[in-house]
C-alpha cells in the first residue's frame, strides 16, 4: 500500500507571529499545506498521515472540518520532534513493504505531478529535486550518472549542487532502519532526516531524480511568503 506522510509538528519560528500554525498560512485561496494535499491525492495517494505537535490542534481541526482533502487524512501525535521523527511517526501503524510519500506542509512545488515522477522510479528511497538559486537554505544533494545520491549537504554554506530536495518516498522498512541508524537523542539537529540519509545510503543506494523545469518555494521566511503568493496568484487557483 503506499501513505503519504507530512510532518507539521514544528513552530515555524521564522515566519511568526502567525497567531496559528504556519502550515495554515493562506497563499492563494488556500492554506499551504493544502497544495501538497492535492499533489499526494492528485497522485493516487488516498490515505495521508499528518504529524501534529499537542500543542497544534488548530491543523486538524482546520483540515477535518474545511478542507476538500478531509477524508484523505489520519493525525498522529508526536511529542518527539525532529524533522525525521515526524516524518516517519506513521511507521509504527504500517507494513514493512508499504510506501509513506512525503513532502513538507509550509512548501508549495511544480511541476504537479512531481508524486507521478517518483512513483515510476525503482527503489527503496527516491527523492524528488528541485532547482535552487538558493541550494544553501535546503537540503542539498549531489548525483552521479545513475541518479544515485552521492552526498546530502544540509543548509551547507557552499554546497556542491544547486538541485535540493523536496519530496521523496521510502519503504517503511527502509524508513525503520534509519530511525534505528540515528543517535539517540532528544536535540533535533542530531536527528536530521539529511544526516539520515547519510548513513542510510553508505549501504543502500538511494536515488535522487531531477525534476526538471521545477520552481519550489519554501514560505518559512516572510520573503519567501511572500514570492510564493505572489506566484500562486498569477499562475493558478487550487481546484
Amino acid at each position: 500500500m503506499i501513505y503519504g506522510t507530512i510532518p507539521a509538528a514544528g513552530l515555524g519560528a521564522r515566519l511568526q507571529p502567525l497567531g496559528f500554525s504556519k502550515e495554515l498560512a493562506i497563499v492563494g485561496d488556500h492554506a499551504v499545506i493544502e497544495y501538497l494535499l492535492e499533489r499526494m491525492v492528485q497522485a493516487g495517494i488516498k490515505k495521508i498521515f499528518i504529524t501534529i505537535d499537542p500543542d497544534k490542534l488548530d491543523i486538524p481541526r482546520y483540515l477535518s472540518t474545511k478542507s476538500p482533502y478531509k477524508d484523505n487524512l489520519v493525525f498522529v501525535v508526536n511529542t518527539k520532534h525532529s524533522l525525521t521523527d515526524d516524518m516517519f511517526a506513521p511507521v509504527r501503524f504500517l507494513k514493512d513493504n508499504d510506501v509513506l510519500y512525503f513532502g513538507l506542509p509550509d512548501t508549495i512545488w511544480y511541476p504537479k505531478d512531481g508524486f507521478d515522477q517518483l512513483k515510476k522510479q525503482k527503489g527503496d528511497v527516491v527523492l524528488g529535486l528541485f532547482q535552487s538559486d538558493h541550494p544553501e537554505n535546503f537540503g542539498s544533494v549531489s548525483t552521479d550518472e545513475k541518479n544515485i545520491i552521492i552526498k546530502i549537504e544540509d543548509k551547507a554554506p557552499n554546497p556542491h549542487s544547486n538541485w535540493i530536495w523536496g519530496i521523496g518516498k521510502v519503504t517503511v522498512k527502509s524508513a525503520k532502519t534509519m530511525l534505528q541508524l540515528l543517535p539517540l537523542s532528544d536535540v533535533p539537529n542530531e536527528r536530521l532526516l539529511s544526516s539520515a540519509l547519510n548513513l542510510f545510503k553508505a549501504k543502500h543506494p538511494c536515488l535522487g531524480i531531477k525534476i526538471e523545469n521545477s520552481t519550489y518555494f519554501d514560505i518559512g521566511r516572510k520573503e519567501d511568503y511572500k514570492k510564493a503568493t505572489e506566484f500562486v496568484e498569477k499562475h493558478e487557483t487550487l481546484s
